[in-house]
């Protein structure tokens, strides 16, 4: 028969105890296991003004609005290499679950033997056996180890899940880089064409001795300083195009057709509750999921400290032939009952015991780091998103009032009322700006991508779901997996 333990992966008010109380209930041993609460948690983020509009995407990825990115995205489930490994991991836990689980049914083997022995005359005997072998699991010590195996790999289905979605925000943030290089490459090319027409009027005006020949001078400069920004431009955008090449699984050609434009930012980010990311991140369930297998680890370590119980039996059948062999009057049937109780190890199922207990420590403060590290993410990016909307404001309206001096200023140089200096020094700073406001909106686009990740997903809430842990194998020849439906 199947069994089953199903465990809620966290309620909506989630608690943090004091690590005392922790380690108190760790010491109350694994069968009395309840997923740690976590707490302190505010009813909304900090980072949010009381202003802040209350709007809500669904599926973060498509909220960018590029099939191009889509398509990226999918392209590297489908073939990046790290994420195979995760993928084998799984598969190695999830099968580390079945072995585990299989300990706790009984093992029936069938042997078949044959002798011939001669002195003077020769003689037959073929043997026909069955035996059978139980460990009754009184103290749940194969239980113990079966759970903690099924929780490992719950726990490594969300490492997998994780694994998938940072490789999907590692995709956008280089799909949003690679845009934000070729962006700036356009400035500069265009940069480029205003200073070499610039270059052309100059030297013509010093030709007729309207203006001196420093002037060129330093029309050329600014032209060669403007075609090394283009120059350092396309080779960011050729470096951003291997990685993005390579996270997709194709050869770093630095040819990948991947150039749209940078997207237009997704609406502002919704008021939420924090604790909502602690029942969907999959990095926090696996961290919980983690704190549970030490719990059944302990158990499993105390009660490999008291006697094990076991019960075999056989039946044999021996005869002159195989047919003789098998004749049910032949038959002869043992049962046995055995016990070993350990005596003297020189301690080392104690330290056994002291080993899963500093581990089980150990899982309880990476899950309180874990969630901590998740909430940190989540203000920085929300508190980064207001400051960069702000500075990305400023930097349009410079550029756009510095491009109206640069046409005035322009128009008072060709008429000979100012001097090119005053010209070329507003010139650099309407492409600085310019370049400046690409920096920062490719950076704010890239924040979204990581608040997406540090949530786990989009902001809609997630809808609660338990968590169903089956790591007891169902039969000798066939089990079934570890099963864990994650909050998403």
């Amino acid at each position: 028969m199947l069994s089953r333990l199903t465990q809620r992966a966290g309620g909506p008010a989630l608690r943090v105890v004091a690590a005392s109380m922790l380690l108190t209930a760790c010491a109350a041993g694994a069968q009395n296991y309840q997923p740690t609460r976590l707490a302190d948690v505010p009813a909304r983020w900090s980072a949010f003004s009381e202003t802040a509009p209350r709007l809500v995407d669904n599926g973060w990825v498509a909220s960018f609005r590029s099939s191009v990115l889509t398509q990226l995205v999918q392209d590297a489930m489908a073939h990046n290499r790290d994420l195979r490994v995760t993928a084998a991991r799984l598969a190695e836990a999830q099968a580390m679950a079945r072995f585990a689980g299989a300990g706790g049914f009984p093992s029936v083997s069938a042997t078949l033997g044959g002798s011939r022995t001669g002195n003077g005359s020769a003689t037959s005997n073929v043997d026909v056996g069955l035996a059978v072998n139980w460990e009754l699991d009184l103290w749940g010590r194969v239980r113990g180890e079966a759970m903690a195996a099924g929780y490992e790999a719950v726990a490594a289905s969300a490492i997998h899940e994780a694994a998938r979605q940072s490789l999907a925000a590692a995709v956008a943030e280089t799909w949003i880089e690679v845009n934000g290089h070729a962006r700036a490459r356009d400035i500069a090319r265009q940069e480029v064409g205003v200073r070499q027409a610039l270059l052309r009027g100059v030297e013509d005006r010093v030709a007729a001795q309207a203006v001196l020949a420093v002037d060129a001078n330093w029309a050329r400069a600014e032209l060669d300083r403007a075609r090394e920004r283009q120059i350092a431009a396309e080779g960011d955008l050729s470096n951003a195009l291997r990685v993005l090449e390579v996270l997709t699984g194709r050869y770093p050609a630095g040819r990948l057709n991947a150039v749209t434009g940078l997207p237009q930012l997704p609406g502002r980010v919704p008021l939420g509750l924090p604790s909502q990311i602690l029942e969907r991140r999959p990095d926090i369930i696996a961290a919980e999921r983690r704190v549970a297998s030490a719990f059944h680890r302990l158990g499993e370590a105390q009660a490999a400290r008291l006697p094990r119980i076991s019960l075999s039996g056989a039946m044999t059948r021996s005869g002159g032939s195989l047919g003789a062999a098998l004749d049910p009057g032949r038959l002869v049937w043992t049962l046995a009952g055995n016990i070993i109780a350990p005596l003297i190890d020189g301690g080392q199922r104690l330290e056994a015991v002291n080993i899963r207990t500093a581990q089980q420590a150990e899982a309880l403060a990476l899950y309180g780091a874990a969630a901590l590290t998740a909430f940190r993410e989540v203000e920085t990016a929300i508190s980064n998103e207001a400051i960069l909307r702000q500075r990305l404001g400023h930097l349009n309206s410079a550029a756009a009032q510095l491009e109206s001096a640069v046409r005035s200023e322009r128009d008072r140089y060709e008429a000979g009322e100012a001097e090119l200096f005053r010209l070329e020094e507003m010139r650099v700073r309407y492409y600085a700006a310019l370049r400046d406001a690409n920096a920062v909106r490719v950076a704010l686009l890239r924040n979204r991508v990581r608040l997406h990740l540090a949530l786990g997903g989009s902001f809609a809430a997630p809808a609660p779901a338990a968590v169903v842990v089956a790591p007891v194998a169902a039969a000798s020849v066939t089990q079934t997996v570890v099963v864990a439906s994650a909050d998403n």
